[in-house]
């Protein structure tokens, strides 16, 4: 069977929440420009096609989505699954409405142009692109459900993954949740919430992390939330003291006082549900899991003792692991990562107007440095410097549209605020540089 032939001027990898967001700004900003989605998967959303029901948000719906439409009630509201799918469903719609936009579903990228279908393995598209092929799933989002666990599991023991608690039917006499990051606490909540006593829980924790408080992180005081970390950065001695700063200001909590946490990766929660996770006791911190036997779970330091009574569930999953950085911009190719700490969909945002610019693509790549995502305490410094001097430098290129792009989470600041935090920022500039070099030597 012969390729069927396509043309373009975007070609757009992965029609997720990074991949829609670059082609709503396309779409909203070259009316004349044509743009083909390819995925994998059948329809728009990403991971989020294959989140766990209860999932939402961790941050305010004002800065997620694509910067042309609204997310859910806006502000601060936690949109849940089912809102975010049907948000790019209907962002979709919009695209497809145009006459100017493709959807190839189901699709498999082979690389220089080549697609193919796959349900049909004899379909092949060959795609002509005039401008970019974009890479959208650089990132490797990535929930359990998508991956098998990756500890051996001995068929006699009972393990889901994080998708299916809410699938149960029957009760169990324990839990045993496995994960201490973000999936882990939304597992932890979802039994509480749902009247499982606190002592059925065990919540096996690799490594704390450092918890952002949300209240911190709501539209309109995020710049300042910004300059009050990059100050502390500033005058700190070490990373530790950054954090202990930042906790007695009022930005940051862990989980327990007497733990000094060695993560951080931007996961948030607010005080009522921080209350609610040190109501379980049974808390194990002896590192990651190696394998689950019928009647003992083996981790790195140690052994706990297990039963078929007890429901483990696999919260695992490292859902944006820190990758090393790609150029972004080559000849006919950008490579879709975060520019900003933690996030992704401004980032995406953020990009697709860099591309638009008439320069060369050296000249992009000294715009927007790669934040690659943060997993140790020690990232913060320099992903929290690197962001603010990403929007600044975007700033003298395009700073209308910064202040009016809805995912920019400074954007929400009123006009005072906003103009405080750019004085700030370049006030600080240089100091935060010499920062972030001896809080990494010390």
């Amino acid at each position: 069977m012969a390729a069927e032939q396509r043309q373009t001027d975007y070609l757009i990898i992965g029609a997720g929440a990074m991949g829609m967001a670059f082609a709503d700004v396309v779409f909203e900003a070259r009316p004349d420009a044509r743009i083909i989605l390819a995925d994998r998967r059948d329809r728009a959303g990403g991971h989020w096609l294959d989140a766990y029901p209860f999932v939402t948000l961790h941050q305010p719906a004002a800065f997620y989505g694509a910067p042309s439409a609204k997310l859910g009630e806006g502000g601060a509201d936690l949109a849940s699954r089912t809102r975010i799918l049907a948000y790019y469903e209907a962002l979709m719609k919009r695209f497809l409405a145009s006459g100017r936009v493709e959807f190839l579903p189901q699709t498999e990228y082979r690389g220089n142009g080549q697609l193919v279908s796959a349900l049909d393995a004899e379909r092949r598209i060959e795609v002509t692109t005039h401008q970019r092929v974009v890479d959208a799933t650089c990132m490797n989002v990535e929930v359990p459900a998508m991956r098998p666990p990756r500890f051996e599991v001995d068929p006699a023991a009972a393990l889901i993954p994080i998708n299916h608690l809410a699938a149960i039917r029957q009760p169990w006499e324990r839990y045993a949740v496995i994960g201490g990051g973000k999936t882990g606490i939304d597992a932890v909540l979802y039994l509480l919430e749902r009247g499982v006593a606190a002592e059925r829980i065990q919540w096996i924790v690799p490594n704390d992390a450092w918890l952002w408080d949300r209240a911190s992180i709501q539209p309109g005081i995020v710049g300042a939330e910004l300059m009050r970390m990059t100050q502390v950065m500033v005058e700190a001695g070490t990373v530790d003291d950054v954090f202990l700063r930042l906790e007695q200001q009022g930005s940051i909590m862990r989980l327990d006082d007497t733990v000094r946490p060695t993560k951080w990766r931007c996961a948030t929660v607010n005080r009522d549900e921080l209350a609610a996770l040190r109501r379980i006791d049974d808390v194990v911190r002896l590192g990651r899991v190696e394998a689950i036997t019928a009647d003992e779970i083996r981790l790195e330091q140690g052994s706990l003792p297990t039963d078929g009574r007890t429901l483990h569930v696999d919260c695992t999953a490292n859902g944006l692991a820190r990758l090393d950085p790609r150029p972004m911009f080559a000849p006919g190719e950008i490579a879709l990562q975060s520019v900003f700490m933690c996030q992704q969909v401004f980032s995406a945002a953020l990009v697709a107007r860099i591309a638009l610019l008439d320069l060369s693509d050296d000249d992009r790549n000294q715009i927007c440095q790669v934040v690659p995502h943060p997993e140790q305490a020690g990232d913060l410094p320099g992903c929290l410097n690197i962001s603010l001097q990403n929007l600044l430098r975007a700033n003298q290129h395009f700073p209308w549209w910064l202040r009016r792009c809805r995912l920019n989470p400074v954007g929400h600041d009123s006009v005072w605020r906003y103009l405080q935090t750019a004085r700030t920022a370049k006030r600080l500039q240089a100091d935060a540089e010499r920062a972030v070099e001896r809080l990494a030597a010390a």
